[in-house]
């Protein structure tokens, strides 16, 4: 199974209709293989950059899916009023990166979806962290927005027991138009200590709803104090989490162990 292209259709041109995120995933039938590990390379301590993501802001109809060109050939939305959230990005200066077999790519942003956008067996986490990398220049990134640019790591959040960084990251989040500082994250701490996972390829899950994206879900989650998820939940009481798209012909790859 590739899982460096889109499927294609029958045509042989990419399913775009059929190639979105989120996904249900059914862990027994999943194709069990040896995948390329992921490898993260974070700074111990780090300094991230938050900001409210207003979903006004994609509103320019080029999304493949709930937009883009209508029967008449008119531009329409692509984007749902719920669908902001809060965004952390490392201060410029502080490079994060993850290499998936020989390809490496740099941290992007991190933001949550509550609930969870992908679900298990057909049920919702109360979370979901996307931790979002751009494929390196010096790997042979393209410019500009690319459907085969980005790799993104999903990681399920239950509430349990306190996540200092995630917690503080949690606990920040606001809705406006300025731009504020979290100093001292641990990267590392966002992530589980293993990282099997569950491998697709998918789309962005906020318009335009880029197809061709390199997805892993984590398959252990990470936990977050209730307080932490109570206090984003408010700043998104209608929740911000996309439904879950056809799967399609698409074929979802495991690692050998799983706990699920």
């Amino acid at each position: 199974m590739s899982l460096t292209a889109p499927v294609p259709s029958a045509s042989g041109s990419p399913a775009s209709s059929l190639s979105q995120s989120p996904v249900d995933i059914r862990p027994q039938a999943t194709e069990v293989s040896v995948l390329p590990p992921l490898r993260f390379h974070h700074p111990a301590t780090l300094t991230m950059r938050l900001h409210f993501d207003d979903p006004l802001h994609h509103r320019h109809g080029s999304g493949p899916i709930n937009g883009g060109q209508t029967a008449d050939g008119a531009l329409s939305d692509c984007v749902r009023d719920d669908e902001g959230t809060v965004k952390a990005e490392p201060v410029p200066g502080q490079e994060c990166r993850l290499t998936i077999g020989a390809d490496v790519y740099v941290l992007a942003d991190v933001h949550w979806h509550t609930p969870s956008e992908h679900t298990v067996g057909g049920v919702a986490l109360p979370m979901e962290q996307h931790m979002k990398y751009v494929r390196s220049v010096e790997d042979g990134a393209v410019s500009g927005e690319s459907s085969s640019e980005y790799a993104v790591v999903g990681v399920f959040v239950h509430p349990g027991e306190p996540n200092g960084p995630l917690d503080r990251l949690l606990s920040s989040a606001r809705r406006g138009a300025d731009l504020w500082d979290v100093p001292g994250v641990e990267l590392d701490a966002l992530l589980p200590t293993c990282n099997e996972s569950y491998r697709y390829i998918g789309s962005t899950t906020v318009c335009p709803y880029l197809p061709g994206v390199r997805w892993s879900v984590l398959t252990h989650p990470v936990q977050a104090s209730a307080a932490a998820l109570n206090h984003y939940r408010k700043v998104f009481p209608r929740g911000n989490a996309r439904a879950v798209q056809p799967l399609g012909h698409r074929r979802i790859a495991s690692d050998r162990h799983r706990w699920w």
